[in-house]
């Protein structure tokens, strides 16, 4: 007590409160003898405090009836100073009246201190200060979130800060101007602090941190409590009403704290921050706590913890509207993706089901090449027949008198007869010759099978089977080279002499062009060269040409499939190399080298 003599001790007034009354006939001369120290009062919540000598009030921090306050938690400091004039041998009294029995308590009497106490500063200074940061961030939320996250969520946040800056500027009503007196103002305080706790719990689940059935929870505990702090008629049941959501809002904070920690769950930056707002907010929640209860004797740091958890939750909330559009834009240049490959898909599936009707025009020009095969051959051997037997005509009738002065008109009719018979053998020997090449290459096209062929022959028999194209593009085609024995599948020469031909006619020529194909035969490999002299390839495209879907032809039908197959056919199948080399306006090559020992029989 350090010199303090207690008169009265919490005796209840006939206005309902709680007084105390005490006097120290030593403090002053402790102030006179040290008169750059100050005198520390305690803080009393919810309190009145005056000091006074004899009949002399010096001080005070409300009304003594509370129709208007200053604050709840602040204290007085008074200068020893200011005791300058005052008697040696003064003795201070000291007044505190409680409006409620639960706060009727302190830690210590009025003491002397050589600093100026700063407790003041987190009692009210803090709170004007929380109250203005909340204030602001509920701006801030709307300004930042609207459109980008949940009303739901939106609305938890603006209303959780807007109510605890309720409870902060009624902790210190008076610093802002407001006159209401103490139940008032310790009813709209407490108002503010559960119904901003309660959104902020809903926040929480919002965000699956803690569970629904706790949110439900949390939201009747705070309706019960709101009822009672808005019917209260006294500070004490103002005070019941707010102790009953204290269990549970460390319970379900400390819940969201340990689902953060748990494994797996600190995932992100997002999370991370979120951790450190729910414990910042929740370590000054419990101090306060024990502060209110009496527990300890410490200064407030609830506006510090809210605070800075709200603008944590604002960083961690922005956090995650970044990565959700970063997550967003990813999701776009998927689905671009995803729409290419299905454009690329569905000109796939054209080829394929082009490929097939090849493969199935093939099976039917091999059959019906077999099926037309008898009846040229039988007019092929009719034709020759009748040759033969116009030849015996005429040697009868130059022999018989009777026709031998009509033997100038049967030449003519023999030469005529003659021409037309040089004519059809010419159609027939050309059809029976175009109806073996065409069942030579549907049947290669078909049958996936190696087999030995003369590989300068077989390109020969695949231009004939073209020459219909080749006719009408009026393409002058050159072929020469080394007639090498080969073992391997025709039909992939087919494709790869097709496929180029096609290239060709498509990118290198307007109407007709010479193309030159040459078949080399080396020590260790077979090098197939096919040039033209048209358009050419520019620089930037030499090395995308063989890429799938590539082309220059724009709308005018190219697949740019084609010199990929030629390529997926040299280099996979035939394990060989293809190389282009061009300049514009100046023609294209293509080298085409396969090794000599792919392509023997021992090798298969």
């Amino acid at each position: 007590m350090a010199g303090w003599q207690i008169e009265k001790s919490w005796e209840k007034t006939d206005q309902g409160y709680y007084l105390l009354k005490a006097s120290n006939p030593d403090i002053i001369k402790e102030c006179k003898n040290n008169p750059t120290h100050y005198i520390k009062f305690p803080s009393i919540i919810h309190s009145y405090s005056k000091p006074y000598i004899k009949n002399f009030i010096i001080g005070s921090n409300s009304s003594s009836n509370f129709k208007n306050i200053r604050g709840f938690y602040g204290s007085l400091v008074m200068p020893c100073i200011s005791f300058k004039e005052v008697p040696i041998n003064a003795v201070l009294n000291w007044e505190a009246v409680s409006y409620t029995r639960y706060f009727s308590r302190f830690h210590h009497f009025p003491k002397t201190t050589p600093h100026f106490p700063k407790s003041n500063f987190f009692n009210e200074t803090l709170n004007i200060t929380g109250a203005a940061i909340v204030l602001i961030l509920c701006v801030l939320y709307i300004v930042l979130f609207r459109g980008k996250i949940s009303n739901a969520k939106l609305l938890s946040l603006i209303s959780s800060n807007f109510f605890i800056a309720l409870y902060f500027i009624c902790n210190t009503a008076e610093l802002y101007g407001l006159s209401i007196s103490m139940l008032t103002a310790h009813k709209i305080a407490d108002l503010g602090l559960w119904i901003g706790f309660a959104f902020f719990i809903n926040f929480l689940y919002l965000e699956n941190l803690i569970l629904r059935w706790m949110n439900i929870c949390y939201t009747a505990i705070v309706s019960v409590a709101v009822m009672i702090i808005i019917t209260a008629s006294n500070g004490d049941v103002v005070q019941l009403g707010t102790s009953l959501p204290f269990l549970f809002t460390m319970i379900f904070s400390s819940y969201a704290i340990f689902k953060l920690i748990k494994k797996g769950k600190l995932k992100s930056k997002k999370e991370l921050i979120q951790l450190l707002a729910i414990i910042i907010s929740t370590a000054t929640y419990f101090n306060d706590l024990f502060v209110v209860l009496g527990v300890i004797d410490s200064s407030l740091f609830l506006p510090i913890g809210i605070s800075s958890s709200y603008t944590f939750i604002l960083i961690s909330v922005n956090e995650s509207i970044t990565k959700t559009y970063q997550e967003r834009d990813q999701l776009k240049a998927l689905t671009k993706e995803l729409e290419l490959a299905n454009i690329n898909l569905k000109k796939t599936q054209d080829q394929l089901i082009k490929s097939e009707k090849m493969a199935a025009m093939g099976r039917a020009v091999a059959r019906i090449a077999h099926e037309l095969n008898t009846p040229i051959y039988i007019a092929r051997s009719s034709a020759q027949n009748i040759q033969s037997q116009l030849n015996k005509a005429m040697q009868l009738f130059k022999e018989d008198e009777k026709y031998v002065n009509n033997l100038a008109k049967i030449q003519d009719y023999r030469k005529n007869i003659e021409k037309m018979m040089r004519g059809l053998m010419s159609s027939v020997s050309r059809a029976a010759t175009l109806v073996r090449d065409f069942k030579e290459i549907s049947t290669d096209q078909v049958n996936v099978r190696k087999k030995e062929f003369k590989l300068l022959s077989y390109i020969k028999i695949s231009l004939n089977s073209m020459q219909d194209i080749i006719e009408k593009r009026k393409l002058d085609i050159k072929l020469s080279g080394d007639d090498v024995l080969i073992y391997s599948n025709p039909g992939l020469f087919y494709q790869i002499i097709q496929n180029l031909i096609t290239n060709s006619i498509k990118y290198a020529y307007n109407n007709g062009g010479k193309i030159d194909i040459e078949v080399k035969a080396l020590d260790k490999k077979i090098v197939i060269v096919f040039s033209d002299y048209g358009k050419g390839i520019k620089k930037d495209f030499l090395n995308k040409i063989f890429d799938p879907f590539f082309t220059t032809a724009g709308g005018k039908g190219g697949s740019g499939l084609g010199l990929n197959i030629v390529y997926k056919i040299v280099t996979n199948t035939l394990d060989g190399n293809i190389i282009c080399k061009s300049q514009e306006d100046e023609g294209a090559t293509f080298e085409i080298s396969i090794a000599k020992y792919k392509l023997t029989k021992d090798e298969d």
